[in-house]
């Protein structure tokens, strides 16, 4: 996305040092030489620990891998901490319309820069205070956290959230329609059949479990009405869910075609691209 003609301003009069991090760390499309090396490098860092989590999960790791698996986490965490101090010193540029002071508030307070802040800062203090076994398997779930910073690098990660802001009425709406047919459905079930089957369905909230399994075609298949009008009930719920599911699927699929046309048109008028410091800089020279 180009920048406004103030992010530009303000981009423009940060030392080159502060360019190339916020080109690392914001802008990788547009970065050269060390940045895009920077910021490919913290790509695959993510990855990698995303996939630590689950290796390192395993109870037939050897002794001597698990040690490895402790000094890359470490590592990471580090890593991750000295990304956030970057991000928080490039703020300024980021949210141009803003003082530096209160941009960089923005990001720490943004869910970004929570997420940005949990993906380092457990990894660290598991290391620096004494904490018991249970702890630290929840640091090491939370670093699951850090699979979302992946939404940064992933077009459609952005776009799905861009369709939940602009269309969460619509979204909202239908997942209300689905609610009902669930709450209705799970209560009549269980007005039916607990009295011919009172040990499977003991409770309004076994006739939800059995409706949300019907509703969206799971079906596994451990509760079955057997009376007439139970599996009345269940033929119902399986022919209006059809068309009640279908309704935020088509809800997602219009709202993706608005936002990829949208963005090909601001892409369109954008034109050229702003130029790399690099490439102003051996032009001056």
């Amino acid at each position: 996305m180009a920048m406004t003609g103030e992010e530009r301003a303000r981009f423009d009069r940060a030392s080159r040092f502060k360019q190339q991090v916020y080109l690392a760390l914001e802008d990788l499309s547009r970065a050269h030489g060390l940045a895009r090396v920077v910021g490919a490098g913290l790509f695959v860092l993510i990855v990698l620990n995303a996939l630590l989590v689950f290796v390192d999960s395993n109870p037939g790791v050897p002794y001597a891998l698990s040690r490895v698996f402790l000094v890359f986490g470490l590592a990471s965490s580090v890593c991750f901490g000295v990304e956030y101090l970057a991000r928080l010193w490039v703020a300024d540029l980021v949210h141009a319309e803003l003082p530096p002071l209160r941009a960089r508030a923005r990001y720490a307070l943004s869910p970004m820069g929570v997420i940005d802040l949990l993906a380092f800062l457990p990894g660290l203090l598991v290391f620096l205070v004494p904490v018991s076994p249970s702890a630290l398997n929840a640091a090491r779930i939370v670093r699951l956290i850090r699979l979302i910073k992946l939404s940064r690098y992933m077009r459609g990660l952005r776009s799905i959230v861009r369709v939940f802001r602009k269309r969460r009425s619509e979204i909202v709406a239908s997942f209300m329609v689905l609610g009902l047919l669930t709450v209705t459905a799970s209560v009549l079930m269980y007005q039916v059949e607990n009295p011919v089957q009172p040990d499977k369905f003991d409770s309004v909230l076994t006739g939800m479990y059995w409706a949300m399994t019907t509703i969206t075609s799971t079906g596994y298949g451990d509760l079955v009405p057997v009376t007439a009008l139970g599996r009345f009930v269940g033929f119902a719920t399986m022919v209006l869910s059809i068309g009640v599911v279908a309704i935020p699927a088509g809800i997602f699929s219009a709202g993706f075609v608005s936002e990829f046309r949208a963005q090909d048109t601001r892409s369109h008028d954008a034109g050229e691209r702003p130029e790399n410091p690099d490439d102003r800089d051996g032009r001056e020279g």
